[in-house]
């Protein structure tokens, strides 16, 4: 028997502080969609690039059969060094928000600093220290991000971000205090939340309260031009990536709704982020019902962003985002 299986028994609550203060990073992986072999790629170059003691969880949400074959793949690989502890969780609901709060308040270790990564991007071999390095010296910064070095979109995200500052999803960090800051508070992100770093990056950009910080992202947000990641080249000509695609573009219309929200909820009525609606229909619907004539305007640039609204009005069930993560797999370097 695993000498772990004793947390999956207990839950969600133990794992929290299964990890001892030797581990001053952790590494928080969100995979859906990847395939096993593309989400080990990612997991092997975060080892590999964890020059101090870390703890890498890979949060498998709305797809347990990849959570069991990537729990399958890394009992049988090499054990990890001595100095990264390696966890897979799977999660009931898909959807990496959800998966966020999961990891936030039931899975992340308290360490100095928590790396996030999606499950396809995989890190350069010096973005953790030179990320960490960089947010240590600024002692006004709650995150930290990096900028994208491959993809269609890259050369115009870097220099969005190196003009204008935010946070990227890919990968980025955020520090102890303000980690411990949105736990303590009860911050959640709204389910089902797509794109969920436009919402977050405004948090951290209003220093955890527009009611007391006015809106400084460069200051909260350490941007670094030299911390990077890679990603595969997409196939187009097959079938999977072009339904991606299409799914990707009527969700990036859901995000502009969700930027509108958020304007509205952060700048303007200067509300406590832990008080946002609990799911992305409660959040875009009460902007709408307070503000008709720019929800107006939104939705007349943009026909997609009507869809995107009528499919926010059909009822979905949420009902799974209340199974804790169940701990599939630790490596033994976690005792």
């Amino acid at each position: 028997m695993n000498d772990f299986s004793v947390y999956a028994r207990l839950g969600a609550s133990e794992p929290r502080h299964c990890a001892s203060t030797r581990y001053p990073w952790s590494v928080a992986i969100f995979a859906a969609r990847e395939t096993p072999e593309e989400l080990l790629a990612t997991i092997d170059a975060i080892a590999q690039a964890a020059t101090e003691p870390t703890v890498i969880d890979v949060m498998v949400n709305g797809n347990p059969g990849l959570a069991a074959e990537i729990t399958a793949l890394s009992a049988t690989m090499s054990p990890p060094e001595d100095s990264v502890c390696l966890r897979v969780w799977s999660l009931a609901l898909g959807g990496k928000a959800h998966a966020w709060n999961q990891y936030l308040h039931f899975v992340w270790p308290g360490t100095e600093t928590a790396f996030f990564v999606d499950g396809y991007a995989r890190p350069r071999p010096d973005a953790f220290r030179l990320l960490a390095a960089a947010m240590s010296s600024a002692p006004r910064s709650l995150a930290g991000t990096g900028i994208p070095s491959s993809g269609k979109s890259a050369q115009r995200a870097r220099e969005e971000l190196l003009r204008d500052g935010g946070l990227q999803g890919n990968f980025f960090a955020i520090k102890q205090s303000a980690m411990h800051a949105l736990r303590d508070s009860n911050f959640e992100l709204p389910l089902g939340l797509y794109g969920f770093d436009s919402l977050l990056g405004a948090v951290l950009a209003f220093g955890l309260d527009p009611s007391k910080h006015p809106w400084s992202v460069k200051e909260f947000i350490l941007v670094h031009p030299d911390v990077t990641w890679t990603v595969d080249e997409k196939k187009w000509w097959r079938y999977s990536t072009v339904k991606t695609h299409f799914k990707r573009i009527l969700n990036n219309a859901l995000r502009v709704l969700v930027v509108q929200a958020t304007k509205n909820f952060l700048a303007q009525r200067k509300l406590p982020p832990e008080q946002l609606p609990r799911t992305v229909e409660d959040f875009v619907l009460d902007w709408v019902k307070r503000c008709p004539d720019e929800a107006r305007k939104t939705l007349w640039k943009s026909p997609l962003c009507r869809l995107a609204l009528a499919k926010l009005r059909e009822p979905r069930d949420w009902s799974a985002a209340e199974q804790a993560p169940a701990m599939l797999y630790a490596s033994s370097s976690a005792t």
